[in-house]
């Protein structure tokens, strides 16, 4: 068995939003096979641990959490923009104490892996290299730069349009430079590896979609309630915030004509103010953050997921058709699962093919649960958590 070193630059539990999904799900498969995990962390003001989460990791992995301030500050902010080359991203996860904690652990144990969960964990690869010898693993979530470039193209303001490309040219030269500082590479998706080995990746890659720990995928689909629409999300996440504008905007009203006792249901993490106030109308019900997401999914009907920005794998998309929910969403948001429009997916990009979607799940209970029960065995046959992690650790075992 291996000594596998988890790092995150937030806590993977509760696993509320994508990326916290797809790093517990690993972290706790590893520990069922019966590999030794040992975690550390960042804790945020916006990401920290109550001590019931806290117990929880502790009774499966070695857990060590560090307190840092990634709160967006203006002069730090401005001294970035105006005289490093270092996107801000990036800089806002660089701290001494993390650092030394790092090292600490480093040279308490002798690891096999460390896997570095995201790309801005990457300036820590230094300290790996000089108090280990373990195969340094990139767990690349996203293709960072594509997401501030889609984001720059969706953005109106001419200011904060300037910044988003500005951000992302600084992104993708800082991707670039990571590129092979690593041993080993796991992209999330097959077309993210493809993007690697575009920007010169040397190094042997594993790709691992984002899988969910602790699903029944035995569960039969049900077709109740049919009229009831949800969006489950992190609120504080730019694509998602206009998907689900848009969404309201330009797509509920004209399903509501259709459809008089319809309602939609919104819910997800840390939502801004200012967006709390614009998600409202005839049916609409906002539920912010909920304890129990898979109660959530079992509870609606279709989950829509307009995503017109953003990149990697939609962790929602796949948890929803965990539990046999149709999805209607963007190509962008089918991007990298490898779904089949019409088959197991619909796939729409303007208000009335979202529209016409709905309409048809709504009016035929036979497609609804052609779709759904697609769904549910598209997940079985690609996503099973415990068959990718077993297969993951295969490959690193073979590179130690």
């Amino acid at each position: 068995m291996m000594n596998i070193l988890q790092v995150c630059n937030k806590p993977p539990y509760p696993p509320h939003d994508g990326g916290s999904l797809a790093s517990y799900s690993l972290m706790r498969s590893f520990s069922r096979l019966g590999h030794r995990v040992t975690l550390l962390t960042m804790c945020t003001p916006k990401h920290n641990l109550r001590p019931a989460d806290r117990e929880t990791l502790s009774s499966m992995v070695q857990l060590h959490t560090v307190n840092v301030d990634t709160s967006v500050r203006t002069g730090r902010f401005l001294k970035n923009l105006l005289f490093s080359r270092l996107p801000y991203n990036a800089e806002r996860f660089l701290f001494p104490a993390f650092n030394k904690e790092l090292e600490l652990i480093l040279q308490s144990s002798s690891f096999d892996i460390v896997q570095l969960e995201g790309l801005y964990l990457m300036p820590y690869v230094e300290t790996i290299r000089h108090h280990s010898a373990a195969q340094v693993v990139l767990r690349a979530h996203n293709i960072e730069q594509e997401i501030w470039k889609r984001i720059a193209i969706t953005e109106t303001n001419p200011l904060k349009k300037y910044y988003f490309s500005l951000l992302a040219e600084r992104i993708g030269l800082f991707e670039k430079e990571a590129v092979n500082r690593y041993d080993l590479l796991v992209p999330i998706t097959q077309r993210d590896k493809a993007e690697f080995d575009r920007m010169g990746n040397q190094k042997p890659a594993f790709v691992c979609p984002a899988t969910l720990d602790g699903y029944d995928l035995t569960t039969p689909v049900s077709i109740k309630p049919l009229n009831s629409l949800f969006f489950l999300g992190s609120l504080d996440w730019k694509p998602n915030q206009e998907g689900l504008l848009w969404f309201i905007n330009q797509v509920f009203p004209k399903v509501k004509l259709q459809e008089k006792d319809i309602t939609f249901h919104v819910a997800g993490r840390n939502a801004p103010d200012w967006l709390k106030d614009k998600v409202h109308g005839d049916g609409v019900f906002f539920h912010g953050e909920i304890p129990d997401a898979p109660q959530f999914i079992r509870e609606h009907g279709v989950l829509v997921s307009p995503c017109f920005s953003g990149g990697g794998m939609r962790v929602k998309i796949i948890e929803a058709m965990t539990q046999g929910k149709p999805v209607i969403t963007t190509s962008i948001g089918a991007e990298g699962l490898g779904a089949v429009h019409g088959k197991n997916i619909l796939i729409g990009h303007s208000s009335q093919e979202f529209v016409d979607y709905i309409d048809r799940l709504l009016k035929f209970p036979d497609f609804y649960m052609k779709i759904g029960t697609n769904a549910l065995s598209f997940i079985r046959q690609h996503f099973d958590n415990m068959k990718i992690t077993a297969d993951l650790a295969a490959f690193y075992k073979t590179h130690l």
